[in-house]
């Protein structure tokens, strides 16, 4: 259904306007006495109203208007009605001084000015300027909406290049970290397995030839395998990351909180959070536990991870009462804003304890 301002319009009020004084000058026109002129005044009228209809006429066209109305007053006084067609096309150009001709006729007495005459005039003045005040009211509402539409446009664009620059730092790491694991098995773990190898190889040629040295070889090879088997248990501890990453991290935070009793339940596949969003969440659950501390009396906190095909959904409820005078601080604000640049969002509610809620999109980004 449409609305009322989708209904109306500016150019449809000026349309309506033009009738009702073309009407109206037609009506004195049909019931006085005027012969020719008046009809002849009338028509030209409107036909100059349906040129501006039709076209973009320029604003001094309106003294055609005027000239025509005050060459017939002699004739017929009534066309003093018609003035208000031009006086209105003139308040509508932003075009005032146009309309001198008539303030001039006006004073010198070339026109009667009786009272309904001058009713008519004002009234045609003040609705060629409400009128031009709502068109330029209309002109900057669409100004504003094409700006925001091209900022969302813009924030849109943003959005995904931020996210395509999350996922590809992620796999450059990645690479690095594979890149520095393959190097330092070449360069550690194989060059002792090949030593190991080629010592192998020289004991059995000098064990079959009953070479006293035999001994000392295997020994060799031996030794070098127990070094290659340090080096690759070197290597694969230093891989485990110092901090728990992915939904270890989360299970890490409950279980550390010791304020209060922490409740965490998890529903979806986790493997297919990338790795820039487990740093939201992390950071989300952590305001979340520190808010429940110190803006509310909570004795248990709840928190629900929900991992579906689209999005990502974690919820931190607490069963306290939040301080009235507690106002979103700089921590929520700015998670706000990550959430935002990740094209998620994050929302509280304060009915039935405290819930911070963030949801963030999986897009084709999730590790699959």
């Amino acid at each position: 259904m449409r609305s009322y301002t989708d209904s109306w319009s500016p150019s449809i009020a000026v349309v309506i306007w033009r009738m009702f004084a073309l009407l109206l000058l037609a009506a004195l026109w049909f019931m006085g006495d005027a012969g020719t002129e008046g009809f002849i005044l009338v028509f030209a009228l409107a036909i100059l109203a349906i040129a501006r209809w039709r076209f973009s006429l320029p604003s001094w066209t309106t003294l055609v208007d005027q000239i025509l109305c005050i060459s017939i007053i002699p004739f017929w006084p009534e066309a003093g009605f018609g003035l208000a067609l031009p006086l209105f096309e003139t308040m509508l150009a932003g075009k005032p001084l146009f309309s001198l001709p008539i303030l001039a006729a006006l004073v010198n007495g070339y026109v009667d000015p009786d009272l309904p005459l001058l009713l008519m005039l004002v009234q045609a003045s003040f609705a060629g300027w409400i009128v031009l005040c709502w068109s330029k009211q209309i002109q900057q509402y669409r100004l504003e909406a094409d700006q925001e539409r091209r900022d969302r446009y813009e924030l849109e664009i943003l959005k995904g290049e931020l996210l395509m620059a999350n996922v590809q730092t992620a796999q450059l790491a990645e690479l690095r970290e594979r890149h520095r694991i393959s190097q330092k098995l070449h360069d550690e773990v194989g060059h002792e397995l090949t030593a190991a190898l080629l010592a192998f190889q020289a004991f059995e040629t000098l064990w079959r030839e009953n070479d006293p040295q035999a001994e000392d070889m295997f020994a060799q090879a031996q030794m070098r395998l127990s070094r290659s088997a340090l080096e690759l248990r070197e290597t694969v501890h230093n891989m485990q990351p110092v901090q728990a990453i992915g939904i270890r991290s989360l299970e890490e935070i409950c279980r550390n909180f010791k304020a209060m009793p922490v409740q965490l339940q998890i529903y979806g596949d986790t493997s297919r959070i990338a790795a820039h969003l487990w740093v939201i969440l992390n950071s989300c659950l952590k305001e979340a536990l520190t808010n429940a501390v110190r803006h509310s009396k909570a004795k248990h906190v709840e928190v629900s991870l929900d991992v579906n095909e689209h999005i990502v959904r974690l919820s931190v409820q607490n069963d306290g009462v939040l301080d009235s005078s507690s106002l979103p601080g700089n921590g929520l604000r700015n998670l706000r804003q990550r959430a935002q640049a990740a094209g998620g969002s994050i929302s509280t509610n304060t009915s039935g304890g405290f819930q911070l809620v963030c949801v963030l999109p999986m897009g084709k980004e999730g590790i699959r």
